[in-house]
């Protein structure tokens, strides 16, 4: 069995949290990890019986579903592995399928992308956030999508290339996630036409949270012999997550404002916490 629905982005902006409460209605069926089948070549040439095992768990009658955020990142030239036509992947294996996006502002998104990646060990915690965001050191993150994930008109348009807009829901993060979730879980079973009159137990929680200190990051970065040792004063002190100063943030709504408005005129819809004051 193939899945009827995929969570397909975007990073950070709550689609685990969505998963988890979903993976618990009695009418859904969707393995606990993402499979990364449609961007990620090393998964993607194993074929699809692969990726039809991740689903044989589903009872008859089940909508069965998937997530993976970076399913969104469409024609995204990233690292890793990244395939850069994850759109045409999907359509060629799923024309059917319905597809869920959560957008968050992508500024924020995109500081979060900065510091996720930092945390988990893949850049030196040493850098500056500002260069690494709009500076001299962005070329570093540039490959994991930081500031072309964010470009969501690019990606919803590649999307209906191939789908129906019909087949695309699209909620906002703030509005719809984090401020009312229980408004996006009832439209998310609404699309998938199950019932959406379950008490989910965890309406919203933020997950993939790291409580990193910075001198932890430092050890596990340059002395990853030394994990446990790390581990133990992130306990002891815990760092703020880094904050790009205000100079880099006005930059990064002038990068997104084109995309912005054609992505409020596709979807007709423009969330008020996207703007600079909020």
């Amino acid at each position: 069995m193939l899945p009827d629905f995929l969570i397909i982005g975007a990073q950070k902006a709550g689609t685990t949290s969505l998963a988890k409460n979903l993976a618990r209605h009695p009418d859904i069926h969707m393995p606990a990890d993402e499979i990364h089948y449609f961007d990620k070549d090393f998964n993607f040439r194993k074929g699809v019986e692969w990726y039809e095992n991740h689903f044989t768990g589903a009872k008859q009658g089940q909508a069965i579903g998937e997530k993976t955020p970076d399913y969104l990142w469409a024609n995204g030239n990233g690292v890793e592995g990244h395939l850069p036509f994850v759109h045409k992947n999907i359509y060629n294996t799923l024309p059917e399928a319905r597809l869920i996006v959560i957008l968050r502002n992508p500024v924020e998104r995109a500081i979060s992308a900065v510091n996720h990646i930092i945390r988990s060990g893949r850049i030196s915690p040493l850098h500056n956030i500002d260069d690494l965001l709009t500076g001299k050191k962005k070329h570093l993150v540039e490959g994991h999508g930081v500031i072309d994930k964010g470009r969501y008109y690019n990606q919803l348009k590649a999307y209906c290339e191939y789908f129906d807009l019909k087949q695309i829901l699209v909620l906002f993060f703030e509005d719809e996630v984090e401020q009312n979730p229980a408004l996006g879980l009832r439209h998310v079973c609404d699309f998938l036409n199950i019932n959406p009159d379950i008490e989910f137990a965890d309406k919203y929680s933020k997950f993939n949270e790291f409580g990193s200190s910075r001198l932890g990051l430092v050890i596990k970065y340059y002395l990853p012999f030394m994990k446990l040792l790390s581990k133990v004063l992130n306990l002891f002190f815990p760092s703020p997550k880094a904050r790009p100063n205000q100079e880099t943030v006005s930059k990064l709504y002038e990068i997104y404002r084109d995309q912005n408005e054609k992505l409020f005129d596709l979807l007709q819809r423009k969330p008020a916490s996207w703007t600079m004051d909020k």
